[in-house]
């Protein structure tokens, strides 16, 4: 049929408790007569049942699909899994409606530390090799969840410029901020946290780069960022700090003024996670794919940390 045959219609459905209001589409012949399409007709209900699970705050037969999928399973193992009937998940990602009950494990199996437990307890429902599969794809997006420290609502980029800085003044701002960071510590709380290191310095800088990626979708700076034994390292900077060893570094004077955007990456990458010890950092980025899959003193590729945060904050 050409497509000045479909046409739609408002109307009103009562669904359980409930009195849906949704788009119906149909099929007319030449002739203006209304004729069945079953496609045209599985679509109209699934589109009605979301439309009801969306008023009733349910998981929608997509959403059911993408946390599935997240962890690579099919819908049969799926439901073992996390103690549901065999085809249950296949009659919901068709459109059928879940009971909230059933609903509040799927919204419970979405986060990989639930959905670790979720495996142990129902580990005997499923094979050895199936437990084990899932397993290390639950362990990889545990560690990923691990590392989403920055809000990434907080940016708002309507009214944030950004503009690309070399790797020096992005340092002598993040060494700048950090140590302002610290003195507001000492001076209202009487805490006396450590002032920038260079081993530090260098992870802050890593994380900058990281999430202006992630968000700005641009780089923070051009510089290369190195995979040296204990984590990335821009080597320009750490020639400039490296006489400071493991002493403090402080900046005398003025630094560059730099983009609001950058400022405000800055200041959301120290807030979290500055506030780890250095060797804490350290271990941090050792989990992560960019130092992991690149060879040592051989440059971390920019496209290779945008890849891994992008899927850090989809998690």
């Amino acid at each position: 049929m050409k497509n000045n045959n479909l046409r739609v219609r408002k109307v009103k459905v009562q669904v359980k408790d409930k009195i849906i209001s949704y788009d119906e589409y149909y099929l007319v012949d030449e002739f203006g007569e209304e004729i069945f399409n079953r496609e045209i007709e599985i679509e109209n209900d699934n589109r009605l049942y979301n439309t009801y699970k969306k008023q009733k705050n349910l998981l929608t037969s997509t959403e059911i699909k993408e946390i599935r999928k997240k962890y690579g399973l099919t819908q049969k193992e799926y439901a073992f899994i996390i103690g549901v009937g065999e085809i249950t998940i296949h009659r919901f990602e068709k459109g059928a409606i879940q009971t909230e009950a059933v609903d509040s494990i799927m919204r419970l199996s979405n986060n990989p530390n639930n959905m670790y437990f979720l495996l142990l307890k129902n580990k005997n429902n499923i094979t050895d090799s199936l437990y084990k599969s899932t397993l290390n794809k639950v362990q990889e997006l545990m560690t990923l969840k691990r590392h989403e420290l920055i809000d990434i609502n907080a940016f708002d980029k309507k009214l944030l410029s950004f503009k690309e800085e070399n790797a020096i003044d992005v340092a002598e701002n993040i060494i700048k901020i950090y140590n302002e960071k610290v003195d507001k510590l000492v001076k209202e709380y009487n805490i006396v946290p450590e002032y920038i290191t260079n081993l530090k310095l260098q992870k802050l800088l890593y994380y900058v780069q990281a999430i202006s990626l992630q968000v700005f979708e641009k780089l923070a700076f051009k510089e290369k960022i190195m995979a040296w034994s204990y984590g990335p390292v821009v080597n320009e900077v750490y020639q400039k700090y490296k006489e400071n060893h493991s002493n403090e570094i402080k900046i005398d004077g003025k630094v560059k003024k730099i983009s609001s955007g950058l400022e405000k990456v800055i200041n959301e990458v120290i807030d979290s996670y500055g506030s780890m010890e250095a060797n804490k950092l350290i271990d941090f980025t050792h989990e992560e794919e960019p130092w992991k899959n690149t060879e040592i003193n051989k440059e971390i590729k920019t496209d290779i940390i945008k890849e891994y945060f992008n899927k850090v904050y989809e998690v």
